[in-house]
């Protein structure tokens, strides 16, 4: 009768420690998110919710909703998520080298962390080349409109210049003319 009643009594025990257990994990993964919780999100979502895993990143003591190293998985994801206004490809592609840092066995099994890695490298390698482009744009037209500037300055000194050569040409006539008056003098005076 003892050994049923401890029997009970054990059991129970176990009982009530599952159904704690079963709690703590159920308020735990309640406030817990997936990749899938993040892809969906909306535009004006995104930066929310950027700011509510930066915040937890950055106040580790919080119990409540302590972070993890997915995380910086989910950052990763809301950087360069494809609804994003302003992506940063290069935070996202540090946040998931953090990710892979604080879990490197877990981490580098996933496909879907190496293909986001490549993405990430492949983007920010392109968005470089644009930067340079952009900087090559506006230096080209930079140039165009220094040209520009050197036609226009050319094209007034090539009036000057033919006006001087006009001014010249008259001159020249001007002195001829001097100099056949001057002979017709001499002559006038040598007669005389």
């Amino acid at each position: 009768m003892k050994a049923n009643y401890l029997l009970k009594l054990i059991v129970l025990f176990f009982l009530l420690c599952m159904v704690i257990f079963i709690t703590g994990c159920v308020l735990q993964t309640k406030n817990m998110k997936n990749s899938t919780y993040y892809l969906a999100l909306q535009t004006k979502e995104i930066k929310t919710e950027i700011s509510h895993l930066e915040n937890a990143l950055k106040s580790e003591d919080n119990s409540l909703s302590r972070p993890t190293s997915l995380d910086y998985f989910y950052l990763a994801l809301l950087y360069s998520h494809f609804k994003n206004p302003e992506p940063d490809y290069k935070r996202a592609f540090k946040n998931l080298e953090e990710y892979i840092s604080l879990d490197p066995e877990g981490a580098e099994q996933k496909s879907s962390v190496q293909y986001l890695m490549s993405l990430l490298k492949k983007l920010i390698k392109n968005e470089n080349r644009c930067n340079e482009l952009i900087k090559n744009a506006t230096s080209c037209n930079e140039l165009k409109t220094l040209i520009t500037t050197l036609k226009q300055e050319n094209k007034t000194l090539t009036k000057k210049y033919e006006n001087l050569v006009i001014e010249n040409q008259n001159t020249k006539e001007i002195i001829e003319k001097l100099k056949q008056l001057d002979i017709q003098l001499e002559k006038k005076r040598g007669k005389r």
